[in-house]
């Protein structure tokens, strides 16, 4: 099944009151937190927080309101990460910041995201790739994913 997600993912817990405050969803992925970003949220939280509704990269998410919801869910460093599959065709991109200061640069290909969460202190199991070891695969199906 086709699916994009995009998403901060940090060493947990984050707060949970402030996620609720904002729309946002905190997943529990072991000692890290995954926050699915919705496009149409972003942009009426960029509206009502009164944050500038820009690009900062060619990374969709990449924006100022998404490093507000990072810093307002107490998540630092994090890593933001994109990827699509769609019709047999997948991307992925990865960045990281610790507060608004980008520690990673914008990459793309299949090993942007695990690169990503290994900066953020994933450490792969065995056998698994960073991306596996907390479980973004497993919670795709259940919360994140998005028909295109």
């Amino acid at each position: 099944m086709a699916h994009s997600l995009s998403a901060l993912v940090a060493r947990g817990p984050g707060d949970a009151v402030a996620a609720a405050k904002l729309g946002l969803t905190l997943l529990e992925a072991g000692d890290f937190v995954i926050v699915a970003l919705d496009p149409d949220l972003a942009r009426a939280s960029a509206r009502r927080l009164g944050v500038e509704d820009r690009q900062l990269s060619d990374m969709a998410p990449d924006k100022p309101v998404t490093l507000r919801f990072a810093s307002e869910l107490g998540l630092e460093p994090v890593a933001l990460i994109h990827t699509e599959d769609l019709d047999d065709d997948s991307a992925q991109w990865a960045t990281v910041y610790h507060g608004c200061e980008r520690t990673m640069p914008v990459s793309a290909g299949l090993a942007s995201i695990n690169a990503a969460l290994e900066r953020v202190g994933v450490r792969p199991d065995a056998g698994w790739d960073a991306f596996d070891t907390i479980g973004v695969a497993r919670l795709l199906p259940q919360a994140l994913r998005v028909a295109v």
